[in-house]
């Protein structure tokens, strides 16, 4: 048996336990009432059991009255036995009158048993009056009749009897079956208008999205959980009946009362970006639709609303157009970087060659260390931009934080001055890392100053390292993986910073300081630095308590990274070099620098021209200079193919920036050897000697 069926005979047995209490009801009235005058005129009448039967059934009906724990069959079929019971007494004391009390009884089983239980109370009712009559059993009113048709009198009685009280018992039957029927079909369709009602209130209240409903006025009718939420509303009750304007400033309820009213005029508003203040007094955006609410009859009786936080997401889309915007500048400031370095080299090359054929007294050599000075000056600023894009070639080693950040310590004291209180708060416990240490202190250095330029007053600086596990949730917002890091926190006492400084401080060119006392670049470069060392940066300031700086890198579990031999003081060889460089003045300068120190030096412009000078060398090619990117191949791919025909080859790689093609190639490993421009003959020179000299096999 189905749900639905079981569910409507449950319903047909509680309609039906509802007429019996009624005829019980109503029975015990009429019994009380007819009861004393009832039993007064039978015992004048010489009918004294007829006034014993009527005591005998209303005391029955009172305990069916009063005993409802009585099973519903039981106290019906006891309810209709009664009926039974004075249509048969009436029937031997009074006559053929009480066949009224027989119909009634079958009435009575019908409505209460069914029309199963009708039918034979009408069976028993007539044999019944069949047997009493043809016994001569019944009452004083048949006494008319003859004797002769005595017995067929009361069979035709019984016959009619059974015609009408059929026919009423179907009838009643046929009519309590329909409503049976239309009970069964409303309980149905309740019933799955519950389930409906509860799954969607279930939806509404589950999910995380504002749901809401208005009436003509812009009062609240209904609010889900997270309406409630939003309005710091315990209870739907403290919502129902206010507006807009008990929650926001005038200026933005009347906005939303407007769109509201629009809605209301038959205006849906579908996926606008609105922004309000939230119950933390921060700034919430959110995605609204709102579409009128009609009744059956298609008129307008309010709104209905979803409104869905957003906030989260127009944060991931401003960091998006920020990381879209930094990479663009970045591209910009890669390429110029890579072709000023080339100037830059050139520059250094040549000013170090003229100072060298001058002497000491030479009144052109203060203008040579001039400008060698003012190369130098640019140099930095391009190292600046090559790590605000990302794109330095970093050296990176394992190495104890603890330590490097101690011995950067000895002099940031001396940089920041002796009005600012600094001092370190190293764990000992901390894992190691593995950066660039050259890199590291440019970072240090950077917050360092921005710090001191924070406290003109004097103040305290503080650089400690704590052990950090990130979770999940942590890691995702700083776009790390999750896991044992170090973090490295620079905390000062300065003037601090607004909440729109701390939104753009790592944007590159831009600063709070005055014109000439900044250039917008070094905290971009500490953020370029950090990101590229596969770590991250966040920053903590309030106006007037402060900044704290935090960053996270990755813990490593390799061995500190031994500094290498520096080699042989001289710089000098006779070894055979292949140096590749697409910018010939770059090329001629470096040539000419290493040819000074006794090596014999072949030259390229691009790889491919450096492949064909090796094929036609019958000599050994000690080492390779080439410039990591260049048109048509690039330096680390040069180097692969050179070394499939030299395997014992060695390999400098020297740019002024690099790409992230290149970096996928693996030029950016920790012992590959490398040197940033611009460079000097000396300092090229130097680096040629060190490679040379390293021992262990060659490596590319």
């Amino acid at each position: 048996m189905t749900d639905s069926a079981i569910a409507g005979r449950a319903a047909a047995v509680n309609w039906r336990s509802g007429v019996l209490e009624v005829t019980l009801r109503i029975s015990l009235y009429l019994g009380v009432a007819a009861c004393v005058p009832s039993a007064y005129i039978a015992v004048n009448t010489g009918l004294p059991g007829i006034a014993i039967l009527d005591v005998a059934i209303l005391a029955v009906v009172l305990t069916l009255y009063r005993l409802d724990r009585i099973p519903f069959v039981v106290r019906a079929a006891l309810l209709a036995a009664c009926g039974y019971a004075l249509a048969l007494g009436l029937l031997i004391g009074v006559g053929t009158f009480s066949i009224l009390f027989f119909i009634a009884s079958s009435v009575g089983a019908t409505l209460l048993l069914g029309v199963r239980a009708g039918l034979i109370a009408t069976g028993i009712g007539a044999v019944t009056i069949g047997a009493v009559g043809a016994l001569g059993l019944a009452g004083p009113e048949v006494v008319m009749i003859p004797a002769k048709y005595h017995a067929i009198r009361w069979i035709v009685v019984a016959l009619n009897f059974t015609l009408v009280s059929t026919l009423l018992t179907l009838g009643i039957g046929a009519v309590l079956s329909t409503l049976e029927r239309a009970l069964d079909n409303e309980t149905t369709a309740r019933e799955s208008l519950d389930r409906e009602r509860t799954l969607l209130r279930t939806l509404i209240d589950t999910l995380p999205d504002m749901i809401f409903t208005k009436d003509t006025f812009g009062r609240f009718t209904s609010a889900n959980p997270a309406a409630r939420a939003e309005w710091a509303a315990q209870r739907e009750s403290e919502m129902l009946g206010r507006t807009v304007f008990d929650r926001f400033p005038a200026s933005i309820a009347r906005v939303l009362h407007s769109e509201d009213m629009e809605v209301i005029g038959g205006r849906a508003l579908i996926n606008r970006e609105v922004s309000s203040v939230g119950a933390d007094g921060g700034t919430r955006w959110s995605l609204v639709i709102k579409v009128p609410l009609r009744d059956n009859t298609g008129a307008i009786v309010g709104l209905i609303g979803i409104s869905r936080n957003i906030t989260e997401r127009r944060r991931l889309e401003d960091q998006l157009r920020q990381a879209q915007k930094m990479e663009a500048v970045g591209r910009l400031a890669g390429g110029i970087a890579h072709d000023f370095n080339n100037l830059l080299t050139i520059i250094f090359g040549y000013s170090d060659v003229l100072r060298s054929e001058m002497s000491e007294a030479d009144g052109a050599r203060e203008s040579v260390d001039a400008i060698n000075d003012a190369a130098a000056r640019a140099a930095v600023l391009t190292r600046q931009l090559l790590a605000f894009s990302r794109q330095s070639m970093l050296q990176p080693k394992v190495l104890d934080l603890n330590a490097t950040i101690s011995d950067t310590g000895r002099m940031l004291s001396r940089l920041i001055g002796e009005d600012v209180e600094f001092s370190l708060v190293l764990d000992p416990s901390i894992a190691r890392v593995r950066v660039d240490p050259g890199q590291l202190d440019q970072v240090l250095m950077n917050l360092a100053v921005n710090a001191r330029d924070a406290m003109q007053s004097g103040g305290s600086l503080s650089i400690g390292t704590h052990r950090m596990e990130l979770n999940a949730a942590t890691a995702a917002r700083l776009e790390l993986s999750p896991g044992p890091h170090v973090m490295v926190e620079v905390k000062d006492t300065g003037n601090g910073m607004s909440p729109e400084v701390v939104a753009r401080i790592f944007e590159p060119f831009f600063t709070t300081k005055s014109v000439g006392k900044g250039t917008g670049l070094g905290l971009a470069m500490v953020f370029g630095i950090v990101r590229q060392s596969g770590g991250a940066i966040e920053v903590e300031s309030e106006v007037g308590t402060g900044s704290t700086f935090r960053i996270f890198l990755p813990a490593v579990s390799e061995g500190i990274t031994a500094d290498p031999d520096p080699g042989r003081a001289t710089v000098r060889g006779t070894e055979t070099l292949l140096l590749v460089e697409d910018d010939h003045g770059v090329r001629e300068l470096a040539v000419a620098g290493l040819r000074a120190q006794g090596y014999t030096v072949l030259s390229a412009l691009d790889g491919r021209a450096a492949l064909d000078i090796s094929e036609e060398q019958l000599g050994t090619i000690a080492l390779l200079v080439t410039d990591v990117v260049m048109p048509q191949m690039s330096g680390a791919e040069l180097a692969r193919q050179l070394r499939l025909r030299m395997p014992d080859v060695r390999v400098l790689f020297v740019s002024g920036y690099t790409d992230d093609a290149v970096l996928r190639q693996g030029v950016l490993l920790s012992d590959v050897a490398f040197l940033q421009k611009p460079y000097g003959p000396a300092e090229l020179a130097a680096k040629v000697r060190h490679v040379l000299d390293a021992s262990g096999p060659p490596i590319v």
